[in-house]
C-alpha cells in the first residue's frame, strides 16, 4: 500500500510538472504566433485552467516531501510528545477539513457535468473538465492527509520535515553537543 501511495503522490507531481510545460509551450506558440500575425484562441484561458490544475495536482506531492510551508515555531518549542501531540491534532483537523473540500470540489464537477457547463472562452470546453484536475488533486492531497496522520497516530511516524527544517534541527543538535 505504501508503494501505491507514493507512487500516486509522485504521478501526481509529474502531472504538475507536465501541466507547467505545456503552459510554457502554449506560452511560446502565443509570442512566435504574434510574430507571425496568428492568434491563438483562448490560449490565455488554457494555460489558466493548467495553471489550476498544476497548483492542485502539486498539493499531494509537495506535502508528502515536506514542501508546505508550516510555522514550527510554535511547536519546536515544545517537548517531543507535546509536539507529536500538537502535529496528531492538527493532522487530524487538515485531514477533516480537506476531505470535506476535496468533496465540495468532486461535487462541483458532478454539477458542472450534470449541467453541462460551459467556459466563457472563444472555445468554449465542459466545464467539469476543467474542474476535475482541481478536484483530483484536492483528493489525492485529502488522502495524503489522512495517510499522514493514520501513519502518525498508529505508528508515531511524524511528518517530513522541510530542507530548512532539518537544516535548523542539526544546527541545534551542533549547537546543543559543542
Amino acid at each position: 500500500m505504501r508503494q501505491f501511495l507514493n507512487r500516486l503522490y509522485m504521478i501526481s507531481g509529474v502531472s504538475s510538472g507536465v501541466c507547467i510545460v505545456i503552459i510554457c509551450v502554449l506560452i511560446l506558440m502565443r509570442v512566435i504566433g504574434r510574430w507571425m500575425g496568428i492568434v491563438i484562441p483562448s490560449s490565455d484561458d488554457f494555460a489558466g485552467f493548467l495553471l489550476a490544475a498544476s497548483c492542485f495536482l502539486a498539493l499531494a506531492y509537495t506535502f508528502n516531501h515536506g514542501g508546505h510551508i508550516r510555522v514550527s515555531l510554535f511547536t519546536s518549542r515544545l517537548s517531543e510528545k507535546g509536539s507529536l501531540f500538537f502535529e496528531r491534532l492538527i493532522l487530524t483537523f487538515a485531514a477533516v477539513l480537506v476531505s470535506y473540500l476535496a468533496y465540495e470540489l468532486i461535487y462541483m464537477v458532478w454539477e458542472s457535468w450534470d449541467f453541462d457547463e460551459l467556459s466563457s472562452g472563444y472555445i468554449a470546453i465542459p466545464m467539469w473538465i476543467v474542474q476535475m484536475p482541481v478536484a483530483v488533486g484536492t483528493l489525492l492531497m485529502a488522502i495524503a492527509v489522512i495517510d499522514a496522520a493514520f501513519c502518525s497516530l498508529f505508528y508515531g511516524k511524524r511528518i517530513t520535515l522541510s530542507e530548512e527544517e532539518l537544516l535548523a534541527v542539526s544546527n541545534n543538535k551542533e549547537v546543543e553537543h559543542g
